[in-house]
């Protein structure tokens, strides 16, 4: 049965238990029937009741999404960046300068540059190739297993482990435990129990503790690693203080270990659905990997969403947003719309001009570490895909609206001789 436009509501849970046909299919009516629909208050229990109680618009065309990207004097960050609402004090400590505006975000996100200088990023590109190369090294051999559990956790975290120098043991397996945690708040089976708000806090607060106790370890004894050049770095004589370096620590903890982690998987998962696309890159996997790449990005889009905030009464499509009213960007959406991309429901590696919005739709905000998330799909296919290319299984979805999950995917595929 078609989806109709009266079933569809973005802010309930209900909606985001569908599968991911499901969901395409009703962004699908959406961006032909409603493309910037109003919805009530998000279904959460990450605020009491009687204080949320504000709805949202949605994006779910790909100009708009760029529009209200590259004009954050309009749409603000800084009231926070998921479409449901956080206590202002989480949105400060979890999620960094991405919820801030300028001058600020402008100051930070210069620090962190400097952090990324060229000689790190280069460091930090051979980490990503030579944890690639060594887990494959690892379950090439077993014939079966998990691949979520065996490499799309494992990956991101071993090169998280490197970036800020973590030890070996307890702290590593913390640190990437909470950065796991974080951001499954909507989602009953991870919370186990506990309020969203409960299992975010106590996910940060981890995250907070740890970093700052690396901090502390870094100024007594500077190390080769991303938590010493971000304590070190400076912008127009400014860095850093120390709640600033934690949610730093917070924000990429996440981004490494969570968006990574489920944009791994679902590479492998769209090749096996669709074999005539994984011949043409096993056929020349260095001449066609970086097409592969942004494909599966833009098929998967492991970031659903962004939220800003209007500041000032504007004007899209039909829809009069008022100043205050929260906008939500369903990048998911963007990178299907029909006008954007010619055939967007084939997954296509040597689609020409792929201009995604899987990293945000360009302007201050765009992605810092899109260049890292590119190396590392980069690496792990060209692994996979030398390695055991019969790779094969079948996913089982995460019920979320922030994060496109995969919870678990048994896989299985031939041994290398």
């Amino acid at each position: 049965m078609a989806t109709t436009l009266d079933q569809i509501d973005l802010a309930t849970r209900a909606f985001w238990a569908q599968t991911p046909d499901e969901i395409d299919a009703a962004f699908t009516v959406l961006r032909r029937e409603n493309p910037v629909p109003w919805s009530g208050p998000a279904e959460s229990d990450l605020l009491p009741p009687e204080l949320n109680t504000q709805g949202f618009w949605s994006l779910t065309k790909y100009d708009d999404i760029r529009f209200a990207s590259r004009h954050p004097d309009v749409f603000s960050s800084a009231e926070g960046i998921t479409m449901e609402t956080f206590d202002p004090l989480m949105t400060q400590a979890a999620q960094s300068f991405i919820a801030m505006d300028d001058p600020r975000h402008a100051e930070l996100r210069g620090i962190t540059m400097e952090a990324f200088k060229p000689a790190n990023m280069k460091r930090m590109g051979d980490w990503v190739r030579g944890h690639a190369r060594d887990l494959i090294d690892e379950m090439a051999p077993l014939g079966e297993g998990d691949f979520v559990e065996l490499v799309s956790k494992q990956l991101p975290g071993r090169i998280f482990g490197s970036f800020f120098g973590l030890p070996a043991g307890e702290v590593h397996d913390r640190t990437i435990d909470a950065a796991q945690r974080l951001l499954s708040w909507s989602d009953p089976a991870a919370t186990k129990g506990k309020t969203g708000l409960e299992h975010f806090v106590e996910a940060v607060m981890e995250l907070h503790e740890i970093a700052a106790l690396l901090t502390d370890q870094r100024r007594a004894e500077p190390g080769d690693d991303l938590m010493t050049w971000v304590i070190q770095a400076e912008f127009e004589g400014q860095r850093m203080d120390d709640d600033e370096i934690a949610a730093f620590f917070v924000l990429l903890a996440v981004a490494a270990n969570d968006t990574t982690r489920h944009a791994s998987a679902h590479a492998i998962n769209v090749f096996a659905q669709h074999p005539v696309q994984k011949a043409l890159l096993i056929e020349d996997i260095d001449g066609r990997v970086e097409g592969a790449v942004e494909e599966v990005l833009r098929w998967a889009s492991p970031l659903l969403h962004m939220r800003r905030t209007a500041t000032q009464d504007v004007t899209i499509g039909d829809a009069e947003i008022k100043a205050g009213d929260k906008v939500v960007l369903w990048y998911c959406s963007g990178n299907r719309d029909e006008d954007a991309f010619p055939d967007p429901f084939s997954f296509d590696i040597l689609r020409p001009k792929n201009r995604h919005v899987a990293f945000g739709g360009g302007g201050p905000h765009y992605c810092l570490g899109a260049a890292l998330a590119r190396t590392m799909l980069r690496s792990l296919l060209s692994e996979v895909y030398t390695r055991i290319p019969d790779i094969t299984g079948e996913p089982e979805w995460l019920a979320l609206n922030f994060i496109n999950g995969i919870e678990r995917m048994p896989c299985t595929w031939t041994p290398p001789r």
